[in-house]
């Protein structure tokens, strides 16, 4: 073996330290990264790669949660009646507006048909049999659904009000008066008139009969009048004058629950205003009915109404008026204070 030269000593001492160099380097080169998979990499893989087919690459498991989970709180039970209106609606704010005689608009409609059943059930008296009904307004056979505007003709003045209105017959001698005149007087009965707003279509409504009862409301008992005739009850015979029209009137209370269209005996979700106000069951003011419906008769023989013991005259109304014309009538007749005919238009 022939001996090193200096050359080769320094060669090999190079080489040696760069072997040593790089035994050192390779393991942190190919350590993986502590910081998991790349963004968008599967689980097990590194760096995006996929781990090899059939090899299961086990994955961490998510940590539990200590907290304990919370309850939602349960949405309102919706009511499935279709006599309820959603949302409800509000009652206005009750200001003090200036005094104002008139607060109304009628609608006049002519008789549609004799009826021996009511398109709403409640008005006979118990015992009295179903009685018969003259039927006013629309001319369909059966009153539309509660919430609906109803379509087809209308025998009222105002195109608008496709209402359906029904009061007993008045029976004389045996047979049934036909009305010679039917009309509705809608009418503030709160003290605030800005406050009243319309209600919508498909109300149902029914005021005296088997229910009626005293009232401190003005104008909410029965009156029956001719000449020199104004009392709760019927004339008896000779009471009136040659060619006296027997006129009967009654009211519909004007304070709404504002939810319900109807109700089991179609009264309860109105009431009567106390002291010019709505009482905070029935807080939305509705405009009240008066109904004024005259007959002519022969003022020797008795009247009596059909269906009805006693003097217990009533109306009932499913209401129907076109939205647009109502909210129109309710805002130039009822809430600005004027009195406004049968046009619509203030007098």
């Amino acid at each position: 073996m022939r001996d090193w030269t200096w050359r080769q000593v320094v060669l090999g001492v190079v080489l040696l330290v760069l072997f040593v160099a790089v035994a050192a380097l390779v393991p942190v080169l190919i350590q993986p990264d502590d910081s998991g998979p790349e963004a968008g990499s599967t689980p097990g893989t590194s760096s995006g790669i996929p781990a090899p087919s059939g090899v299961g690459v086990p994955t961490a498991s998510p940590p539990t949660s200590t907290v304990s989970p919370v309850s939602p709180t349960p949405a309102p039970e919706k009511s499935t009646s279709d006599f309820q209106v959603r949302p409800a609606v509000k009652a206005r704010p009750v200001g003090d507006p200036p005094r104002a005689v008139y607060q109304e608009f009628p609608s006049a409609c002519a008789l549609v048909r004799a009826s021996s059943k009511a398109p709403v059930a409640g008005l006979s008296s118990p015992g009295a049999g179903e009685g018969a009904y003259d039927v006013f307004g629309s001319t369909r056979a059966k009153p539309a659904e509660p919430g609906q505007v109803p379509s087809g003709a209308t025998s009222c003045l105002n195109p608008g009000d496709r209402s359906t209105y029904w009061v007993p017959q008045v029976l004389q001698g045996g047979r049934a008066l036909e009305p010679e005149s039917f009309q509705v007087l809608y009418k503030a009965a709160v003290s605030d008139y800005t406050s009243v707003q319309p209600f919508p279509a498909g109300l149902r409504v029914l005021a005296g009969g088997q229910a009626a009862a005293p009232s401190a409301a003005d104008g909410s008992a029965v009156s029956w009048s001719c000449t020199g005739y104004d009392e709760p009850r019927l004339p008896v015979a000779s009471t009136c004058q040659e060619g006296d029209r027997l006129i009967g009137r009654i009211a519909a209370p004007g304070c709404w629950d504002g939810r319900h269209l109807d109700v089991p005996g179609h009264r309860s979700h109105l009431a009567w205003a106390a002291s010019g106000r709505c009482p905070g069951s029935h807080p939305v003011a509705v405009p009240t009915l008066l109904v004024r419906v005259a007959y002519p008769i022969d003022v020797t023989q008795e009247v009596r109404l059909s269906g009805l013991r006693g003097q217990d005259f009533g109306f009932g109304v499913v209401t129907g008026w076109q939205p647009k014309v109502l909210r129109d009538l309710v805002g130039d007749c009822i809430n600005a204070g004027e009195h406004c005919g049968e046009t619509g238009s203030p007098n």
